[in-house]
């Protein structure tokens, strides 16, 4: 069953009432003010603005309670700005008749004859509606301001709660982004793996169970990476020292590796599989391709505030074929750098004679 959202004639938010009741005093204020430097009636501008302050408040609080009923957020603003003006009008006459009903029993014949120079009950019933004119101009200038003060506040909320939604969605369609280009073991290296496992159990059965652990751990931290969008550097070598092993299994003596990583920036943190993607390409696209097979060679340094992995490795030499065709890791890699660093980071890949080489910079982050 949907929960229905009732909303309340009467406003809960203490900020409403604060800013309501302020702007009301100044008013009354202002009026005291001018009654004062005109020696008006003190009884009969007190009665009024007595009456004034409540009709004036349930006419704002209706107008709150049909803007929300009818969802008028979701008029154009002209066609609101008319309802304003339309229901100010209205309101404005209302109020000022019961203010002035209230305090009229309070005016002297002397004042509406210092007005209209008689008193008789015409010009009496003529100083009743000259007040009631002037009250109305006046109200209606305060309800039009209370109003479409009101209108505004609840468009420029409208607007950013549309740049909130549009933000989470972004940010849904960012994650989403990152999960599919992120944390995907190859399909080939898990048969290859399983299938090498399978031959070594009849033939080193505690070699076996070594890669078999080996496997299981990176599936274990694919799998829970897949859950942060970075991770620490050193997390990432484990995984890659576990990689490379059951590589090394599967090419044997085709492959050499090499990892020159400073313990000063192990604790930075990378891209979740960042290191192994870049691995795996390196090998699929180059090592595999050599009869004799190559070198992949890992390094790092630190440049003031940016971490820069270098990973250079052996490759056909074929210097017309252009670095970009080498395979989508590459341009996965470079989308998923742009998705969490923008330009902040700097992807480059090229290919020099017999070598392939990456660069990565990305800002120096740490754990909080």
């Amino acid at each position: 069953m949907k929960k229905i959202e009732v909303f309340r004639f009467i406003p809960q938010q203490k900020e409403f009432w604060l800013y309501h009741c302020l702007g009301c005093l100044a008013v009354i204020a202002f009026n005291r003010f001018i009654a004062a430097s005109d020696d008006r009636n003190n009884l009969a501008e007190l009665t009024a603005q007595a009456v004034w302050f409540p009709l004036f408040t349930l006419s704002f609080l209706y107008y709150r309670y049909e803007y929300k009923k009818r969802a008028t957020s979701f008029f154009p603003q002209w066609k609101v700005s008319i309802i304003s003006i339309g229901f100010s009008l209205l309101f404005s006459v209302v109020v000022s008749f019961f203010m002035l009903v209230s305090a009229y029993q309070f005016i002297t014949a002397e004042e509406i004859s210092n007005t209209l120079e008689t008193a008789n009950e015409s010009s009496a019933i003529k100083f009743f509606f000259k007040l009631l004119l002037n009250n109305s101009i006046f109200n209606f200038i305060l309800l039009f301001a209370w109003t479409q003060s009101y209108n505004n506040i609840m468009a420029n909320r409208k607007i950013r709660e549309n740049e909130m939604l549009n933000l989470r969605l972004q940010n849904s369609l960012k994650d989403a982004q990152l999960s599919n280009l992120s944390n995907q073991l190859n399909p080939h290296f898990l048969f290859n793996a399983l299938n090498n496992i399978r031959f070594t159990i009849y033939e080193d059965q505690h070699k076996a169970d070594r890669m078999l652990t080996a496997l299981a751990d990176i599936l274990r931290y694919s799998l829970e990476s897949s859950q942060h969008p970075k991770v620490r550097l050193e997390q990432e070598l484990e995984i890659v020292e576990r990689y490379i092993d059951i590589i090394k299994i599967q090419m044997e003596e085709r492959l050499g590796f090499s990892l020159d990583i400073p313990e000063t920036v192990t604790h930075y943190l990378i891209p979740p599989m960042l290191l192994q993607l870049l691995i795996e390409n390196a090998i699929k696209h180059g090592i595999d391709n050599l009869r004799t097979g190559g070198i992949v060679a890992v390094k790092a340094e630190l440049h003031q505030q940016t971490l820069i992995l270098h990973l250079t490795n052996s490759a056909p030499d074929d210097i017309d074929k252009p670095a970009h065709t080498m395979g989508i890791g590459l341009n996965n890699i470079k989308q998923r750098l742009f998705l969490l660093y923008g330009e902040r980071a700097s992807f480059q890949a090229m290919q020099q004679n017999s070598e392939f080489k990456v660069t990565i910079s990305i800002p120096c982050e740490q754990e909080t």
